[in-house]
């Protein structure tokens, strides 16, 4: 039995600000894992979907290793957020063809690599909630073999991204999908030569990396503005509720005790 209590916990320099370090625990090793296994060639260019607190993360790490990068998401204040770091950002909303429109920026083809960072939600699923509903009302048995065997994720972003990536590029999948039955694109996958990565974020691999960068007082990454929320531990309840029912513009919320 492996116990990882001693192994795991990271003390950092009392120098540093301690809101830079609690995103070693999740962001920043899941957009640093990312960039990495999207397979960037050097002077390379990356298109991130998603403009999440992992979406927010990940062009400024592609951009730290000399990337072009290009963001995308349909959510307004998420480009606003993403601009502010002085990367290229297009409005889904604005645009019919992404393909076609990072075709004609500057170097007239689409980008090496492609990272997926829309996660399983993506605005949630009308058929998923008619799934659920209609396996509450079937015997037990039944119903979690429907649960675990037919339920079936939206795939809209995955095939978005399947058709903007370069002909023989990269995925890198970090947004998360939860479903068993996937009607993947696998003949168009297959036919553009398209390389696909994903995992979980394998959070302790990435730290030793990291760390020297979350305590340099030249921080690339901006963590320190990226909650929208600081609320006081008594009010937990709360920051959980609107965060769930997106209220308040609640993307991450930090709790201090």
């Amino acid at each position: 039995m492996f116990c990882g209590a001693q192994y795991v916990p990271v003390k950092s320099p009392e120098r540093s600000p301690d809101n830079r370090f609690i995103y070693l625990s999740d962001i920043l090793p899941t957009s640093w894992q990312a960039v990495e296994y999207a397979n960037v060639p050097d002077g390379g260019s990356a298109t991130v979907f998603g403009l999440g607190p992992i979406g927010q993360m990940t062009p400024r790490r592609a951009r730290h290793r000399g990337f072009r990068v290009i963001a995308v998401d349909l959510v307004p204040e998420c480009p606003e957020m993403t601009l502010k770091h002085g990367i290229e950002v297009l409005d889904l909303q604005d645009h019919d063809d992404i393909l076609e429109t990072t075709c004609e920026m500057p170097d007239k083809r689409s980008t090496n690599s492609l990272i997926h960072a829309v996660g399983m939600e993506a605005r949630g699923s009308p058929g998923a909630k008619l799934g659920q509903q209609i396996a509450g009302l079937l015997p037990d048995s039944i119903s979690q073999y429907l649960m675990k065997e037919a339920r079936a994720d939206r795939l809209n972003a995955f095939y978005l991204v399947t058709d903007t990536v370069r002909r023989g590029g990269t995925i890198s999948l970090s947004g998360g999908y939860g479903g068993m039955a996937h009607p993947l694109p696998l003949l168009h996958v297959f036919d553009k030569q398209i390389q696909l990565s994903m995992d979980l974020a394998n959070v302790w691999r990435w730290v030793e990396g990291i760390m020297p960068l979350v305590t340099d007082d030249a921080y690339p990454f901006s963590t320190e503005n990226s909650a929208r929320h600081h609320l006081p531990l008594d009010q937990a309840p709360h920051g959980y509720e609107i965060f769930q029912k997106k209220q308040d513009d609640a993307n991450k919320i930090l709790l201090q005790p």
